[in-house]
């Protein structure tokens, strides 16, 4: 059985776990699952830059990639206002919504402020974790992980989105 279940991460931290090489000692780890958007993401990154060659279509008998309605995308984002709406990207649009319709005890892992704002100001905040959180946890740990990508970074945000919550900002 693999340490972490129930999986989801976004374009930043594939694009780091493919740059340190450690992509395939990782998701023998971790049960991994990233919705269509973000799968598409990682391509473009690696079409426009030379040094990091992205390619999960060898992988797709091992994770798992999602293709949520746009119904439901849609449906989620519109309860934001414009200010979260701004920072929201479409791959963490679509991770974000599953992760809200799904029964599942998901984790998301990301690099980008937005998604663990908006766990917080969702209650979720128990179910971002950063990479280097997930690395230390699979013994894959990096000493050289920029700040995006620590813990210190996911709690930062993550309490933004809490106090956003908490101060009646965010929603429509």
């Amino acid at each position: 059985m693999k340490k972490f279940q129930f999986l989801l991460l976004e374009a930043g931290p594939i694009i780091k776990l493919f740059e340190l090489g450690i992509w395939d000692d990782f998701i023998e780890k971790c049960d991994v699952t990233i919705s269509k958007i973000v799968a598409e993401e990682a391509k473009w990154v690696s079409r426009e830059f030379q040094d990091i060659r992205i390619d999960l279509e060898p992988y797709e008998a091992i994770i798992k990639v999602v293709d949520l309605e746009p119904a439901i995308v849609k449906s989620f984002y519109e309860k934001f206002n414009l200010r979260y709406k701004a920072v929201i990207h479409d791959g963490e649009k679509e991770t974000l919504a599953f992760l809200c319709e799904s029964p599942e005890n998901w984790s998301v892992c990301s690099a980008d402020a937005a998604v663990f704002m908006v766990l917080g100001f969702l209650g979720k905040g128990n179910q971002g974790i950063s990479l280097q959180e997930i690395l230390q946890k699979i013994g894959l740990s990096q000493s050289n992980l920029e700040w995006e990508y620590t813990k210190k970074f996911r709690e930062k945000y993550t309490r933004k989105g809490q106090i956003d919550f908490t101060q009646g900002q965010g929603l429509l």
